[in-house]
């Protein structure tokens, strides 16, 4: 039992609570149960799926006193889908992180990346057919950096490994980028003490004794633009490397590629003569300066005569897979001009990189994933309208388009293989759950996992109502309404506005990230608002690009209308105890709305930006700035709309008590933001609280440890509790009290 300051009480959940008092709401300690698909691969013959489950483990206390620990772990099963009554067969055990799933052509073995916290991740293979341990197959200096790709004879895998720039041989083409020096005017091979250079030495000696220690860190010698990391600092550069391992009873690793470009989502073709990749299309730019911008290479199946195989003018077109003829290549690919605000397609083009066509418009919304059949169909998905649905085409008519998945779910993986489609299906009942359908059938398929069913078989689950809501010029935002859990009619609730970052992010009952947040504020009695403002991601190109300029005032003015059409349409919203929280650009705009009104009683701002010419150059996100503002702070107009979009720049409005929270390694939007306006409301004497966690950054709350994680959701509703009182609906009591029966079932203590 815990007892928050507003004299409102937070139980634990036990089996014969639910049989006395019937469904309970989602509690804190719930975040520790919830299971997801993190990705899932199908066999070329349809008969068998491996996927990641990725689940918190919890370690009771090592010593009286202590705190239980608790660590994420991916293990890997498989489940037969010839079988209507298989279960699921656990393939990986422990405290792994499995991840980058390729099962061989010929079906017999499952290659993946394995993660290890002392070491550097490695390739794994392990047999699906017949007995075996899994084995590591590649024991990279550097470690594998994205998951392996089958050679089609099922004896090779193409593996990439991320190279440090000093470790490839050679002299780039693009600029050192460093004042007065030139690319390796030091002892770049320190064998011996006497080649670390010397402080007393000359000038190359002193160079190797510089480098030397800033090979250590000690201190980081920063001279590229991308130099900030999302925990850390980016000191060198890595780029891409490739390399075949050849299976057998000795693996054996072949280097392929020591160029200075990246070679990324490299595939063979069919006929395992030619590798395909995508990377940036001129090799004098630097990586940083490539600003995205990609084109498809080709090379040798032994990595020689790399060259430019598709470069299409006026786009970046990226993740290359043959079809299965090797007659054609398809791509996705994004117009170059506004990066931020153009929409992902899928594009088709000649195996020798002529004739490229595009199946897909940038009008629609963006195309997140597509994979191919064996008789050339594209499977895809999107993000549409609050949801990730699956959908496929036929490249010989690629307007006639078949829904797979409805938009009112997410499928955030997928994976086709044979006569099967399985996918990871997302909604506001269950958050993860994996379903095969049998392609060309109707209907939502079958179920294959139960990861989250039997302990959400005992919750209170609140539902999303969705609406639109049309704003005076025109554009029409959808916004969705769920009320605290177990709401009594007649009475009235208090209701937060939750708003999302990005700012081109997208929510909606199909996203996977909310789901114990919206849970948690129901069950503690709170109703929730939760609307994808202008710059939203979803309703393609005009909507995305609509906030253009116009971080503020616009995206504010459709959230808050969302709320007041809410208000409207349910009774139960109490107009007096409205709350308003958001993270990153949401944390922005969290601060903007305080800045701009009085009406809500409290606020709480995540991990946001509130001055918009520092993030510049404090954020590793620094590019929103030029390519969303149109240019640079020590532009004049420039800055004078920067100032003008930065929440800080109105910190004397804001009276409405503020909890500011971050991370103490965040470097996607950086601390100093949180730091400057709690300081200056501090200053003001106004409401303010400050939280920052130690070692955690922007991701803190989606894969953060996960006790920082309930902290964190906790923090919140408790700094809402001391405004709106003691709000937590009261369980209800079972129909027929007299029968029921305690459940042995042992619930989060």
């Amino acid at each position: 039992m815990r007892i928050l300051p507003s004299g409102f009480v937070v139980f634990s959940i036990c089996g014969a609570c639910t049989a006395l008092f019937g469904k309970q709401p989602i509690t804190e300690g719930d975040l520790l149960k919830i299971a997801r698909v993190t990705e899932v691969r199908v066999a070329s013959d349809g008969g068998l799926a491996v996927y990641g489950a990725q689940t918190i483990n919890t370690e009771p206390p090592a010593a009286e006193g202590a705190d239980p620990t608790y660590s994420y772990r991916i293990n890997l099963w498989s489940v037969d889908l010839h079988s209507p009554h298989a279960t699921p067969l656990q393939l990986t055990y422990g405290d792994r992180t499995d991840t980058g799933l390729a099962i061989s052509p010929d079906g017999r073995q499952l290659a993946f990346l394995r993660a290890d916290s002392k070491k550097h991740p490695q390739i794994w293979v392990t047999p699906l057919s017949g007995p075996g341990e899994p084995r590591m197959v590649t024991d990279l200096e550097n470690g594998a950096a994205a998951p392996p790709r089958w050679r089609n004879d099922s004896q090779a895998l193409l593996v990439t490994s991320a190279v440090p720039l000093n470790k490839l041989p050679g002299k780039p083409e693009f600029s050192l980028e460093r004042p007065g020096r030139d690319w390796w005017d030091y002892n770049r091979t320190k064998t011996a003490a006497a080649e670390q250079g010397s402080p007393n030495g000359d000038l190359r000696s002193i160079r190797d004794w510089l480098e030397h220690n800033a090979e250590h860190n000690d201190p980081s010698d920063l001279t590229r633009i991308g130099f900030l990391g999302e925990l850390a600092l980016n000191n060198e550069t890595k780029l891409n490397e490739l390399y075949r391992v050849d299976l057998g009873a000795e693996p054996k690793t072949v280097k392929l590629t020591e160029s200075f470009r990246n070679h990324d989502g490299a595939v063979y073709s069919p006929a395992d003569d030619r590798i395909l990749f995508s990377s940036q299309p001129d090799a004098r730019v630097h990586p940083d300066r490539a600003e995205g911008k990609s084109a498809i290479w080709e090379m040798r199946a032994d990595g020689a005569q790399e060259r430019l195989l598709l470069n299409e003018r006026g786009y970046s077109v990226f993740q290359p897979q043959f079809t299965h003829d090797g007659k054609q290549v398809i791509v996705l690919g994004i117009r170059n001009d506004e990066p931020f605000y153009r929409q992902t397609m899928i594009g088709r083009c000649a195996a020798d990189g002529g004739r490229l066509t595009w199946l897909t418009n940038d009008r629609e919304p963006a195309v997140q994933h597509a994979e191919l059949d064996a008789e050339g169909g594209i499977y895809y998905t999107l993000n549409y309208h609050g949801g990730e649905p699956l959908l496929s085409l036929d490249p010989a008519n690629p307007r006639v388009k078949q829904t797979l998945v409805e938009s009112s779910f997410g499928a955030p993986v997928f994976a086709v293989g044979g006569d099967k489609i399985v996918y990871a299906r997302v909604s506001a009942a269950n958050p993860s759950e994996l379903f095969v359908q049998v392609r060309g059938a109707r209907g939502e398929g079958r179920q294959l996992t139960s990861l989250n069913e039997g302990w959400l078989s005992d919750r209170e689950i609140s539902l999303p109502e969705e609406h639109w809501v049309t704003r005076p010029d025109g554009l029409r935002v959808q916004y969705w309404l769920m009320r605290p859990t177990n709401a009594q009619p007649g009475q009235k609730y208090p209701w937060v506005l939750d708003m999302h970052g990005g700012p081109s992010a997208m929510w909606g009952p199909g996203e996977f990230t909310m789901w114990h947040e919206f849970q948690m504020f129901c069950s503690f009695g709170y109703g929730v608002v939760y609307a994808n403002p202008r710059g939203s991601s979803g309703y393609g190109y005009e909507f995305q690009r609509a906030n253009y300029k116009d971080w503020g005032d616009g995206p504010m003015g459709d959230v808050m209308a969302a709320l007041d059409d809410a208000m409207a349409k349910e009774p139960a919203i109490d107009k007096d105890r409205l709350f308003v929280t958001g993270g990153s650009y949401a944390g922005y705009l969290t601060a903007w709305v305080i800045g701009h009104t009085n009406r809500f009683k409290a606020a709480a701002a995540l991990r946001g930006v509130y001055d918009l010419a520092t993030f510049f150059g404090e954020g590793n996100a620094y590019r929103l700035v030029p390519e969303e503002f149109g240019g640079y702070p020590w532009e004049a107009d420039t800055k004078r709309l920067l100032d003008k979009e930065s929440p800080i720049t109105y910190v004397e409005n804001m009276k409405t008590p503020l909890l500011i929270i971050h991370g103490s390694a965040d470097n996607r939007t950086g601390i100093v933001q949180s730091q400057m306006l709690f300081r200056a409301l501090k200053q003001l004497n106004r409401p303010v609280e400050y939280v920052r966690y130690p070692g955690a950054g922007h991701e803190i709350t989606r894969s953060g440890a996960p006790q920082q994680r309930m902290d964190h959701m906790l923090r919140v509703i408790e700094f809402f509790e001391r405004y709106a009182g003691n709000t937590r609906p009261t369980p209800k009591a079972p129909a027929n009290p007299s029968t029921a029966v305690p459940s042995q079932k042992t619930g989060v203590q």
